[in-house]
């Protein structure tokens, strides 16, 4: 179901980093402290990466999570391949880092798109985090 454009540019993508791509089950730590789980729902092969360096830790989300999914989990979008795993997927991710209390970046959210996550009553919040550079 994606547009022909998508598809072109995933091919050109494959072919040219073909001899660097890795293909893995569930998990595969690309560099100490770079962790890539699958999580699928969004699009086939989503995937989540969490980096830890010291005692710091951040979970990068990708497309998983949008701004609308903190007040409505249940919501999805029309890019989502498996709208019910998405929905599963978002709502364990969420639950799992508001009980980490670990930072959160995902490509949709606002910028600088870090955020802790707070569970509030049914949904969820996004806590921004202050950004120094």
């Amino acid at each position: 179901g994606f547009p022909d454009a998508l598809t072109a540019t995933a091919k050109r993508f494959v072919e040219e980093y073909r001899s660097q791509l890795v293909q893995f089950d569930e998990e595969h730590e690309v560099a100490p402290g770079v962790l890539v789980t699958r999580t699928g729902g969004h699009t086939p092969g989503h995937s989540v990466v969490r980096f830890a360096s010291g005692g710091e830790r951040l979970t990068f989300l990708g497309d998983a999570v949008f701004p609308d999914h903190f007040d409505h989990p249940g919501w999805y979008n029309a890019f989502d391949h498996d709208p019910e795993e998405a929905v599963r997927v978002r709502v364990r991710l969420l639950q799992q880092l508001a009980a980490s209390r670990e930072p959160l970046v995902a490509t949709h959210l606002s910028f600088p798109s870090i955020c802790h996550v707070k569970v509030d009553g049914d949904v969820f919040r996004c806590m921004p985090v202050n950004w120094d550079y």
